[in-house]
This record gives C-alpha cells, structure tokens and sequence, in this order.
C-alpha cells in the first residue's frame, strides 16, 4: 500500500513529473486498470492546483473594500438624505395606523427620527467644507440605533421596515468610508471598547492628500535607492549576496508601490494592496538595522524619512502597523 500516498517532495514538482514520479509507485491493480490509474492522476494534479492557486485565492477572500472616493461619499450622502425623507413619510402612515398613535411611543420615534435628520445635515455641511469627521458619523450612527432598536421590538406594517432596511444598508457603508467598525445590536452601542480606528486623524482625508501621499512615498523611494546604492558601494557588502538581497527587496518594494498607485487611479485601492507594500518596506527596515552602513549616514536617514510616509500612509487606510 506504500504507492497510494503522495510524498511532500512530488507534490512540490510539476504536475508531469507527478504523475510520472506516481506511476512506478502505484500498486499493481492501479496499472492493470486504465481508468482507475487516470483518476488518480487526475486526483493528484487537482491537488497540486490547490497548493498553487490556494495562496491566491484565500488573498481576494481576504481582500478589503476599496476605499471610496470623494464623489462617492457625496452620492452616499445624498442617497442617505433622500431615503431618510422616505422613510419619515412611510413611518408617520405606518404610526397612524398602528395602535402606537399619539402615544409617547409614537412621540419618541419621531423625536429620534428628527435627531437623526439633523446630525445627518450636519455631517453633509461639514463634508462640504471639507472638515467632516469620524465622531460626526458616529454620531449619525447612534442616532441610527435608537430608531433601529425601535424598529425592531415594535415591526409596523406596511413598506416603513423595508425603507428602513435600505437605509440602514447606506448607513453601513458610510461607516467603511470614514473606518469605524460598526454593529448593529438591537441597541446604541456605546463608545467604550469602540474606539475609532483613525483617532489620529480625525478628519476624512481627501482624495487628493492620498494622491500626494503616494507621490511624495514614490519621490522618496527614489531618492533613497540612489544613497543606499551609493552606500553599498562604500561598503564591504559591495559585491556581495547582501548587497543582491537588498536590492531585491528595494525592487519588490518599488513593483508593490506602483500597483498601489495604479489601484488608486483606477479607485480600486485596498488596504490589503498598501498592507503589501509595508511587508516589502519591512524587508528593507530589517536590512538596514542589521546592517548600519556607518560610513554613509544619508542612506539612513532618507529611509527614517520614507518610514514616516509610510506610517501616514498605514493610517490613511486603517492598517494596523509596526516595524
């Protein structure tokens, strides 16, 4: 029975030496039957496709939202304010004709309701004028809880759930635009234990700051390739395979850069694409502290300095990071 398991080191080969390294192993009823020998070829070579394309895979699993643009964010605005109108106008006839009317219940909902309207109108001014904040969607969002608790211990009739439904829907993806991990439980989620993940930057960053972000990480990269080159040749890593591993770290890094700047044009840019980047740029940090080139003090300091774009960048799109 020793030929009906595949060994680490073939499963590692390609897919004809497999089966070409299977066959001679295979026990003897396996080779007197055609159609049995094909299946487990087929078997393992539908193996060695996972182990390929497994990695892959499990990273657009795993791959975030885009991050929504300016534009974007001013549509979901809008949106948000038209199906608010709507469901204020299905909630008073769904209140009418429940037994709620001109009950302190009713007069509740409505006042949550008009709490709601109003820092929902302050969170579009102040995205106007540029200077819109987390704690603004915050609280639109805890406004949003109580009218959704109600909603949901007393169901009325008629199309008022479905409005809310939708609204509700809106109201989700304006949290992933401005970061915060929002739930919803039935109750307004208080504050503590939720911190928001971009307190250090308490304003939606525009477009354009990400865009000048990434030109000044590109600008930099290239000033500290040309240090660190000139670095190395002072150094006694010239020549060396040191000297070839960092250079194919900078090139990862730079290849890894540039995705992201073309994600970003195409408004396609996740915080898994910058999250790769920073795991090539950590490459090139661990080099440079095991290897302080003591003699040329510029390639050091240009890197602490597209460190700190680099910082700046992990906090513009969420990513939790440390070197």
């Amino acid at each position: 029975m020793e030929g009906a398991f595949i060994t680490s080191t073939q499963v590692r080969q390609s897919t004809p030496s497999l089966t070409i390294g299977l066959l001679p192993r295979l026990p003897l009823l396996v080779l007197k039957y055609p159609a049995m020998r094909k299946k487990l070829i087929l078997l393992a070579c539908s193996f060695v496709m996972l182990l390929t394309l497994g990695p892959s895979a499990s990273a657009q699993v795993e791959g975030q939202p885009y991050r929504i643009t300016d534009r974007e964010v001013s549509r979901l605005l809008d949106r948000i304010k038209s199906k608010t109108n709507t469901f204020r106008e299905s909630l008073k006839k769904a209140l009418n004709k429940s037994r709620l009317d001109r009950t302190q219940r009713e007069e509740n909902i409505n006042d949550y309701v008009k709490a709601f309207e109003e820092d929902t109108k302050r969170l579009d001014d102040h995205f106007d004028h540029h200077k819109s904040t987390v704690a603004d969607v915050d609280s639109v969002l805890q406004r949003a809880a109580r009218i959704d608790k109600f909603m949901t211990l007393r169901p009325l009739e008629g199309r008022v759930q479905g409005d809310w439904a939708t609204l509700r829907a809106d109201l989700e993806l304006l949290a992933n635009a401005y970061n915060i991990s929002w739930q919803w439980g039935g109750t307004a989620p208080s504050r503590e234990g939720r911190t928001p993940p971009m307190v250090e930057l308490p304003y939606r960053v525009k477009d354009k700051q990400v865009e000048e972000l990434i030109h000044r990480i590109e600008t930099q990269s290239d000033v500290f390739r040309k240090s660190l080159d000139t670095a190395l040749d002072r150094s006694r890593l010239d020549g060396t395979r040191r000297e070839d591993d960092i250079n194919s770290f900078v090139k990862a890094f730079y290849q890894e850069t540039k995705r992201l700047h073309e994600h970003f044009d195409s408004h396609k840019s996740t915080a898994g694409d910058v999250q790769t980047v920073l795991n090539r740029a950590a490459g090139i940090d661990q080099f440079m502290r095991r290897n302080r080139l003591q003699r040329d003090q510029e390639a050091q300091r240009e890197w602490v300095q597209l460190r700190a774009h680099l910082d700046e960048l992990a906090r513009l799109y969420n990513v939790n990071w440390g070197w």
